[in-house]
């Protein structure tokens, strides 16, 4: 389990992948580390040489995540709920 803090199910609606928390990792968009994240990832994958399509969805994809910290909700991410920590640090999975 990479993922300790979510349970994931993510389906790609072009190839029908399915992603969980075994090889997926999750960022809400209203962490304010998210953007500066994306932008770091952007660059790396630059300097990697990916396609100009990829580069062009990751850089809307930050576009969207701005308008939503601006219009919904931003705030400093956490992990201080009752059961995170022994969850996502100390790896207790009871689920």
């Amino acid at each position: 389990m990479i993922d300790r803090k979510y349970k994931i199910l993510a389906i790609n609606p072009v190839s029908g992948g399915i992603h969980t928390e075994d090889d997926a990792i999750l960022f809400l968009a209203k962490d304010l580390a998210v953007i500066p994240m994306l932008e770091a990832y952007i660059e790396e994958c630059e300097l990697l040489g990916c396609e100009d399509t990829h580069l062009d969805g990751l850089n809307i994809l930050v576009e969207r995540v701005m308008k939503y910290q601006k219009d919904v909700d931003a705030k400093v991410p956490d992990t201080n709920r009752p059961g995170e920590i022994e969850r996502t640090i100390k790896g207790l999975i009871a689920d």
